[in-house]
């Protein structure tokens, strides 16, 4: 169908919230191709950003900044590239997909699918229809992204 970018930009983590997340409605498949966190503090501050797969969310979902990357006239995304759930947060998976640390006086993480099936797929059948972005250490100002291919 598409490629698609989201950002959360220039934000102070809460370490019990996504920085984003991107969720599957059923019957949508996406294959998460490229994640990046990016610092913009003026002093060294150390930080932990997981991704990972989650569950258990509630309440309706805020919705962030995509961007349409291969067709600018092509189809609007259908998954959902959020910041929050009016709710309850999703519980992070024991195991992490991603899991670095990082400073955020100019640090930055950036991971880039480089084989074949290395992409992280969302199933919108699936139990675990959410990946997430969250911070575990490190409040420092920041940015977060994602890039996905939605099939």
């Amino acid at each position: 169908m598409g490629v698609y970018t989201g950002v959360v930009r220039s934000i102070t983590p809460v370490l019990t919230d996504d920085n984003w997340f991107l969720t599957a409605g059923a019957n949508e498949l996406a294959r998460v191709i490229r994640v990046r966190a990016s610092g913009e503090a003026t002093a060294a501050t150390a930080m932990h950003t997981r991704w990972a797969r989650s569950s258990g969310q509630a309440g309706a979902a805020t919705t962030g900044d995509v961007a349409r990357v291969s067709n600018p006239n092509g189809p609007t995304n259908l998954l959902t590239f959020g910041t929050t759930f009016a709710t309850t947060q999703p519980t992070l998976d024991a195991g992490s997909l991603l899991s670095e640390s990082w400073n955020a006086n100019g640090g930055l993480v950036e991971w880039v699918a480089s084989i074949p099936d290395e992409e992280w797929l969302i199933v919108g059948a699936a139990t675990e229809t959410v990946i997430s972005c969250r911070n575990s250490v490190g409040v420092g100002v920041s940015s977060y992204g994602g890039t996905w291919r939605e099939d």
